[in-house]
């Protein structure tokens, strides 16, 4: 019987669990991503755009985020690393005082629909999309 040495061994071991950890991490991932337009908004105003489960409310915690800056009346944004499914969009332009990134205040601007990610995808969100924000 032969003997292994133990370096090569632990080598041929490390190999398989990183082969492993891809064959893991091979899920697809997509991109949203769009413009926002609002007139009368503020240059420098944020926009904050969520992903939830479909299903969740606009209080839920988002499972992919982002932000985006009001220039000229409009503010593009991109959410990356998003995996297949359908989601809850909720989006708020943050145009009240003290506002908080989750969750928008009365004043605020809101929207949301159900959007399907089975690869990369542009949702725009126009003017008419937006309501305001009453609790």
């Amino acid at each position: 019987m032969r003997k292994i040495d133990l370096s090569r061994l632990l080598i041929l071991s490390l190999v398989f669990l990183f082969m492993a950890a891809a064959c893991d991490s091979d899920e697809e991932t997509y991109k949203l991503s769009g413009t926002i337009t609002k007139s009368g908004v503020a240059d420098g105003t944020t926009v904050y755009i969520k992903l939830v489960d479909e299903g969740d409310d606009l209080y839920s915690e988002p499972l992919y985020s982002a932000e985006a800056t009001f220039s000229s009346n409009s503010a593009s944004y991109t959410i990356s690393g998003i995996e297949a499914g359908d989601y809850n969009l909720f989006a708020f332009i943050n145009v009240a005082t003290g506002g908080e990134s989750s969750v928008p205040d009365s004043g605020d601007y809101v929207t949301s629909f159900d959007v399907s990610i089975n690869g990369d995808k542009t949702v725009d969100i126009s003017e008419d999309y937006w309501i305001v924000y009453q609790p």
